[in-house]
C-alpha cells in the first residue's frame, strides 16, 4: 500500500505536472527503499551455544535476538510434564517488535503457559517464555526449532528466520504396579521368580551358622554367634536363589498400530512388557526383551536397574513396520534361552499364520507360554471404523484362534480397550 501510494503520486505528479507530487513520490520512495535495505542485511548470525545453566548469556541469534532454552527433564514418562524455560534477549541497543514461537512436537499439548508471544523488547533487555508441555504417548522427540520474525523500525516489512535451537527428550512407555494382580492370581507358577533352593550359597535369606574358613569374607562374620562360641570365629550362611530367566517378546509390525493413535495394540503392548519388566526385575529375575516388526531387536537377559532403563529405552523406540513372523523370532531364540524359561508374548495374534506353529514349538521345548493380546478389532470397532457384522465374524475367528492356543497348554488373555493390566493378568487364573 504504501509502494502503491508513492507509485500513484509520482505518476498523477507527471500527468498533471506537478512537481511537488513528483517530490513527495520519490521521498516515499526513497524511505521505502532505506527500510528494505536495512531488513535486508538483519540476518542471522550464530553466537555461542545453547543453554547449559542458568548463568550462560551466550546462545543463538538472529539480527541481535538471541535465544536459550532450559528444559526441566530429559526422560519421562508417558502423561509427564516438561518444563520448558526459553529466554530471549535483544542485545542491540535499539528497542524492536519481536514474534517468538518455540516449536514443539505436534502430539505434545501445552499444559500451562504458552510458547508463543508478541511482544517489545527494550535494547539490552531480556525476557523470559515459560510453559509446560504433556507428553501423551512413548517416544524420541525433539523440541525447536525456535522460529522469530522481527519487524523492521517503521514497521513496514518483517524478517521471519528459524535458531536452530534444538532439546531432545525421551518419553517412556508408562507403567502399572502389577504386584497385587500377580499374587492373588490362581496360577502363579505362571510367572516364576528367584526360588531359594535350600541350598548354601549367595543369596539373601539366612541358611544356617558354620565356622569360618580362611578366605571368607569378614562381613559374613557374626560376632555376637562368635562371642557365644567361646572363641570359635562363625559366620553366616545363605539360600542360594535361583533366578529366572523371563523373555518378553512385543510384535510391532504394521498390523500392530491398527486403531487411534493413542489407543491400539503397539501401545498397550509397550506399556505392559515395561510393567512386566518392572515387577520381574524388582524380584531379582533376569529379564530380556525382543520385538519384532521389520526386523528383530533383543535386549540381552541382565536384572538390575540399568537392565529396566535399557528396556524401556527400547520400548519408547519401537515402531510399527514390517511384517516379521512370529516363528521366525521363536525359532532365532530358542537355541539361546533355557529350557521351562517363561516366555510372554504381546501380540494382536493378527496377520500371522504361524502363530500356532511356533506356539507349539515352544511348549514342545517344555518353555513356559503366556500370551497377552491386546485386540485390535476392539480397537477399531470402538473408533466406528467396523461395523457390528463384521465386528462379530472377526470376534469368532479370534476366540477360535484363542482356543486352539489354550489347548496347546498356553495361557492365553485376552485384554479388551478399557481393561487395566491388572485385570488382564488376573484373567490367567481362569485359564
Amino acid at each position: 500500500m504504501f509502494a502503491s501510494l508513492a507509485i500513484g503520486l509520482y505518476l498523477l505528479g507527471l500527468v498533471l505536472r506537478n512537481q511537488q507530487l513528483v517530490t513527495v513520490a520519490v521521498v516515499l520512495l526513497s524511505f521505502l527503499t532505506y527500510a528494505a535495505f536495512r531488513t535486508t542485511h538483519a540476518d542471522v548470525a550464530s553466537a555461542g551455544r545453547r543453554l547449559e545453566d542458568n548463568d550462560s548469556d551466550e546462545g543463538i541469534q538472529l539480527g541481535g535476538i538471541s535465544a536459550l532454552r532450559k528444559v526441566s527433564s530429559s526422560r519421562v514418562f508417558e502423561d509427564g510434564e516438561i518444563d520448558v524455560i526459553l529466554r530471549i534477549q535483544n542485545r542491540t541497543p535499539m528497542a524492536k517488535i519481536i514474534e517468538v514461537r518455540d516449536r514443539v512436537p505436534e502430539v505434545m499439548r501445552i499444559k500451562k503457559g504458552a510458547n508463543y508471544v508478541l511482544m517489545e523488547l527494550g535494547g539490552r533487555r531480556e525476557t523470559e517464555i515459560s510453559y509446560t508441555i504433556e507428553a501423551p504417548l512413548r517416544g524420541f522427540y525433539t523440541i525447536g526449532p525456535v522460529c522469530v520474525r522481527i519487524q523492521d523500525t517503521f514497521g513496514l516489512f518483517h524478517n521471519e528466520r528459524e535458531i536452530q535451537l534444538y532439546d531432545d527428550f525421551l518419553v517412556f512407555p508408562k507403567m502399572e504396579d502389577i504386584k497385587d494382580a500377580m499374587i492373588k492370581s490362581k496360577v502363579p507358577k505362571i510367572f516364576t521368580g528367584a526360588v531359594n533352593i535350600r541350598n548354601p550359597g549367595e543369596g539373601s535369606n539366612f541358611y544356617n551358622l558354620r565356622e569360618y574358613i580362611p578366605g571368607d569374607p569378614m562381613k559374613k562374620v557374626n560376632w555376637n554367634a562368635t562371642a557365644r562360641s567361646g572363641g570359635k570365629m562363625m559366620v553366616n550362611e545363605y539360600e542360594r536363589d535361583a533366578v529366572s530367566d523371563i523373555i518378553l517378546i512385543v510384535d510391532s509390525r504394521a498390523i500392530s498400530e491398527t486403531g487411534p493413535v493413542s489407543r491400539n495394540s503397539l501401545v498397550y503392548s509397550t506399556r505392559a512388557a515395561a510393567s512386566l519388566a518392572q515387577h520381574f526385575l524388582a524380584r531379582r529375575d533376569s529379564v530380556g526383551l525382543v520385538t519384532y516388526g521389520d526386523e528383530i531387536v533383543s535386549v540381552d537377559r541382565d536384572t538390575g536397574k540399568k537392565q529396566l532403563y535399557v528396556i524401556l529405552t527400547k520400548l519408547a523406540g519401537a515402531v510399527a513396520k514390517g511384517n516379521t513372523p512370529l516363528r521366525v523370532v521363536t525359532n532365532r531364540l530358542m537355541p539361546h534361552i533355557n529350557r521351562g524359561s517363561p516366555i510372554i508374548i504381546l501380540s494382536p495374534l493378527e496377520d500371522d499364520p504361524t502363530i500356532i506353529d511356533a506356539v507349539r514349538d515352544l511348549r514342545a521345548r517344555n518353555f513356559m507360554v503366556t500370551i497377552l493380546s491386546p485386540s485390535s478389532i476392539d480397537f477399531e470397532f470402538d473408533a466406528r471404523r467396523l461395523d457390528p457384522v463384521g465386528y462379530e465374524l472377526l470376534k469368532t475367528e479370534r476366540d477360535i484362534l484363542m482356543s486352539e492356543i489354550r489347548g496347546l497348554g498356553a495361557n492365553i488373555m485376552d485384554w479388551e480397550p478399557e481393561m487395566l493390566l491388572v485385570t488382564a493378568l488376573a484373567g490367567a487364573r481362569g485359564y
